[in-house]
């Protein structure tokens, strides 16, 4: 039996290489960076969110979201919106292109998802499914 010391090591090698394929993937949907991908990810999947709330949740920067950000607003894909009650704080939401993409995206990686577990057995896919919710559960 392996330590969890063994298994981290792998997973550290394996873990990046498959986000590194599924990005490349959604590289086709969209020419954009995997950070503004993620960003445009996070939108569709929480809708409006705080600048701040978003570094947080990716863990970088103020200045590094605010870069992010200001390139999707040139693209046409976010909008900035002050909030009332704190004019300090700012509120990004997907433009209606921006979720034209987001969907485009979603439907790419679903597609691409659904290639990689028709390659297992249907109870390996469940197994799957319920140890990525635990790990997100323990992150």
């Amino acid at each position: 039996m392996r330590s969890v010391q063994e298994i981290a090591e792998e997973i550290a090698v394996v873990g990046p290489r498959i986000g590194r394929r599924f990005m490349a993937d959604l590289s086709f949907v969209a020419d954009l960076p995997p950070a503004q991908l993620f960003v445009m990810g996070m939108l569709s999947s929480n809708g409006p969110m705080r600048g701040c709330d978003i570094s947080h949740e990716l863990k970088v920067s103020a200045p590094t979201v605010s870069g992010i950000i200001d390139r999707l607003e040139g693209v046409g894909y976010v909008e900035r919106h002050t909030d009332k009650e704190d004019r300090r704080c700012v509120t990004v939401s997907l433009t209606k292109a921006g979720h034209k993409i987001a969907l485009k995206m979603r439907s790419a990686l679903v597609s691409r998802w659904v290639d990689v577990l028709s390659k297992l057995s249907q109870e390996d896919a469940d197994k799957y499914l319920e140890l990525v919710k635990k790990i997100n559960e323990a992150l």
